[in-house]
């Protein structure tokens, strides 16, 4: 590099970028690889296996687009995997697949041999040929970078798990195909003229299965982490394929009417997700006090159970005890003492007060709180910036808690003992998580916190959460936290947020 001075300022003479520039526009390639194959068509494996070795490394969004020609599809593989050569052919590299111009039927795979295939992930797209008349059992199971695929007018069987794991596939069916349909931009893959759902693995958040839908396909759902919800409002549950229908779905739950839980929970192969059938939420009329939320329970409702609660809505009913005198004891032994015995999931989102009744009580007199172990879902009211100390102990039903988005602290013992809560999602406004916040929460597993700066967290606040615990921060802050004192003694389970699963 040479620097002169001239009379407008410094010049400066980037030689060794200049010649670097030269050579990269000679040979743009590093050890002699090239940025595109020399042909996209290719008539045997070995062909597209020797190309792709001599292209370099992409991405999936820039895959190499493969064409096979007069290829026998069924000679793929060997009985265990019947597409395990195929992907072995990729050489690590994202392919963009047509198979439009081959023959054959593609056949099974063993669900063990899924997490040995080489090369599964790399697959983008896939156009089958129009002779392909069958899909085997999980023939793209594990293909998680498979956002598209084109089944031909002459598919007819598509076996269970083909597509499980395949979490950001969209289906296409040609124009012919009387079998098979699609709905949602091709998120969810039909037949039976729409009565049977085959498959929907890019399902996330909460969905809804529509009465229309008859029969589920055996695997539809599984390998889909980022499904929360399900809900179904069918007065006979649809019939399941199988027990493996929402397989490996962590904490999934599954809304049904009311009326129809214990019908759901006791019908196999329904009862083997018993644990996570509950009932859709049918909020009501809001309540203005205490009072006539107590005699609405206690007249009106039935002895109910966890997945059954009754949704009750609370308006303009201040929840601090500060200066209220009368609820300075317990901040919410009134508010529990008013479910009479019934289990609740509580709206409190149009209720007033900075702070959910903080008491300074110690933890040996909660067990004189009636009612604390029926609150099952809350919504936290969108004024409060406090959770009190020990507001929440030892309420053992409460699964769900929705934070209003000004929050700013969590007290000491808030939700100690809360063992039925599985996630936390925090807002970014937080700076204090208290001593043994969420002690013992012992089926925790999810702590998703947005504040840009790691609040103030205290000792023994995650003591005793379930061994899978992780904690999922901004992409950008994970080093700040595993480097702020408190956090840090978590770095080794610290995620960035959008790689929450």
């Amino acid at each position: 590099m040479v620097t002169y001075k001239a009379k407008n300022g410094y010049v400066v003479l980037f030689y060794a970028i200049f010649l670097t520039v030269f050579i990269g526009c000679i040979n743009p390639s590093q050890d002699g690889l090239s940025d595109k194959l020399d042909t996209n068509n290719f008539s045997s494996l070995d062909s597209l296996k020797n190309s792709l070795a001599n292209v370099v490394q992409n991405t999936a969004k820039n895959p190499y687009s493969v064409t096979l020609i007069d290829v026998d599809i069924a000679t793929f593989g060997d009985n265990e995997d019947s597409l395990k050569e195929l992907f072995a052919a990729f050489q690590g590299r994202y392919v963009a697949l047509d198979l439009s111009a081959c023959t054959g039927t593609i056949g099974s795979a063993a669900s063990s041999a899924i997490n040995d295939r080489p090369d599964a992930d790399k697959l983008v797209s896939l156009t089958l040929g129009a002779s392909t008349a069958s899909i085997g059992s999980f023939a793209f199971a594990g293909c998680t970078s498979l956002v598209s695929i084109t089944l031909p007018a002459s598919m007819n069987t598509i076996s269970t798990g083909a597509f499980s794991g395949c979490v950001s596939l969209r289906f296409k069916v040609a124009e012919g195909n009387t079998v098979f349909s699609t709905d949602m931009e091709g998120q969810r893959l039909l037949r039976d003229a729409g009565k049977t759902l085959v498959a929907w693995p890019s399902a996330t958040g909460t969905v809804k299965i529509s009465s229309a839908i008859t029969e589920i396909q055996d695997y539809a759902f599984s390998d889909s982490p980022l499904l929360r919800e399900l809900t179904l409002d069918h007065e006979t549950p649809p019939v399941l394929g199988g027990v493996h229908v929402f397989e490996n779905i962590p904490d999934l739950q599954i809304r049904v009417p009311r009326e129809k839980v214990l019908i759901y929970k006791t019908t196999a192969p329904w009862n083997a997700y018993k644990d996570s059938i509950a009932c859709i939420p049918d909020w009501s009329a809001p309540f203005t006090d205490l009072a006539s939320l107590s005699v609405w329970l206690d007249d009106n409702k039935s002895q109910n159970d966890r997945w059954t609660p009754y949704y009750a809505v609370l308006k303009n009913v201040s929840l601090s005890n500060r200066g209220t005198g009368e609820m300075l004891e317990d901040g919410l032994r009134k508010l529990y003492e008013a479910f009479h015995g019934k289990y609740i999931a509580l709206d409190m989102d149009a209720c007033s007060g900075a702070t959910i009744g903080f008491s300074d009580l110690y933890d040996q007199t909660f067990s004189d709180r009636p009612n604390r172990d029926m609150l099952v879902q809350v919504i936290l009211p969108e004024s409060s910036t406090s959770v009190g100390i020990y507001n929440f102990y030892d309420c053992t039903s409460l699964e769900s808690v929705l934070f209003p988005p000004g929050l700013k602290q969590i007290n000491k013992h808030a939700f100690n003992h809360c063992i039925s809560l599985k996630e936390v999602t925090l807002p970014a406004t937080l700076k204090l998580i208290g001593a043994y916040a969420f002690k013992d929460c012992i089926q925790l597993k999810r702590f998703i916190v947005h504040a840009e700066v790691p609040p103030a967290l205290q000792g023994g606040a995650f003591s005793g959460v379930n061994d899978e615990f992780t904690i999922y921060v901004p992409t950008d802050k994970v080093e700040a936290y595993k480097a702020t004192t408190g956090w840090k003694d978590f770095a080794g389970i610290i995620r960035a947020i959008e790689d929450e699963d």
